[in-house]
């Protein structure tokens, strides 16, 4: 039986027949997942956190959501995506689990297909309060502050390195369509200033994307991990495969 990827049973192996998504596709296609490749939905609950990295342009950092999308090639030959490394592993990017918007912001850090990344650290979830204009203050996650390019004093920066009381101009909002609408919700675009005025903790993200949405945990037969955005997986087509039911 034929069915989209959201609507396929978990712990089932089910059969690749087509991604309905050219970009998607593509990139799954560059990871090793054809027509025939057999996959399974995981039935777990998905605890992510942002993370600090290395890359060719220096540190950064990404939120929860976009580590999930790049998936590394490791020093020792396995694959995970960024959000699945520990600290002190390296390797470089494989490909992506996402669309041309965020390969994009990707770049704006520094970070490419086929180059080098190190995690540097996992790094506990924080909520950012910032004034916008002379009067509106804004509460946001990391999710927003790591998706804001802007200067500061002259440097190029993201909202998620940027310093108390200073005035940080936006020059652009990394990531795809859904998080620019996500950013821009909050009034913010660019040319904004913001003035960063605390920064506390926050609960770590648990079961839906950071882009808004639900997330789904799908294992191809190498065991190779991805996080699909519930929209990603309606476009992805499988039929049940003939593996037994994971226990």
């Amino acid at each position: 039986m034929q069915s989209s990827l959201d609507q396929a049973p978990v712990g089932r192996s089910l059969r690749l027949l087509a991604v309905m998504h050219q970009v998607l596709g593509q990139r799954l296609e560059r990871m090793g997942l054809y027509r025939g490749c057999l996959l399974r939905r995981e039935d777990e609950e998905v605890v992510l956190q942002p993370v600090r990295v290395a890359g060719p342009a220096g540190e950064v950092t990404l939120s929860a959501g976009m580590a999930a999308k790049v998936v590394v090639h490791h020093d020792d030959g396995h694959k995970t995506p960024i959000i699945e490394m520990r600290p002190g592993e390296a390797g470089h990017i494989e490909g992506l689990t996402s669309g041309t918007g965020l390969e994009q912001g990707l770049a704006t850090l520094g970070l490419y297909e086929d180059g080098r990344v190190q995690l540097l650290r996992t790094i506990p979830p924080m909520r950012y309060s910032a004034r916008l204009g002379a009067h509106q203050r804004l509460h946001f996650t990391e999710s927003v502050a790591a998706k804001l390019w802007g200067e500061l004093q002259g440097r190029s920066i993201q909202f998620a390195n940027a310093r108390r009381d200073h005035p940080f101009t936006v020059t652009a909002i990394l990531g795809g369509r859904t998080a620019r609408q996500q950013v821009e919700a909050l009034g913010i675009h660019p040319g904004s200033v913001l003035v960063l005025e605390h920064i506390t903790p926050a609960d770590a993200v648990s079961g839906e994307s950071d882009e808004g949405g639900e997330r789904l945990v799908v294992t191809s037969e190498d065991g190779l991990r991805l996080y699909l955005g519930k929209d990603q997986a309606a476009t992805v087509i499988v039929e049940q495969g003939d593996g037994d039911e994971a226990g």
